[in-house]
């Protein structure tokens, strides 16, 4: 009878463990996949500007959401900003969201930040610059 109540604590316990690193291991999936989705949109944007004509190019921001796109289950703000001189401009895209708790409430903020450099140049320009 001891035998069986010892290992029935030992099973015990070791199924709490299972379920807690069960739990552990799905907010790290969750995370990750918030993640991916933030890098996915500052790439995006960042495609965008970077292949838009340069004298239209301009700071702003949007906000993507399950309502806008279907793959997103979370809120994410999305900045970008335009700095340069007449040739040159540094482009800036951040992307930031809110990680939960398991109450569902924000537990802190999240982002990530790409960084380019473009230049005015076109592509036949470029081409000068490589055989003259």
């Amino acid at each position: 009878m001891l035998e069986a109540l010892i290992t029935l604590a030992i099973l015990s316990i070791g199924l709490v463990a299972m379920a807690k690193f069960q739990g552990t291991l799905l907010q790290s999936s969750t995370l990750a996949k918030n993640r991916t989705i933030a890098i996915n949109l500052a790439q995006n944007k960042m495609e965008i500007l970077r292949s838009s004509d340069f004298a239209l190019l301009s700071s702003g921001s949007d906000i993507i959401d399950a309502s806008i796109q279907d793959n997103i289950s979370e809120h994410y703000d999305r900045v970008w900003t335009v700095a340069g001189n007449g040739t040159n401009a540094t482009i800036e895209v951040t992307v930031e969201w809110g990680d939960y708790t398991a109450k569902g409430e924000v537990s802190r903020n999240t982002s990530i930040r790409l960084v380019s450099n473009i230049s005015s140049s076109s592509a036949t320009e470029s081409g000068r610059l490589i055989d003259p």
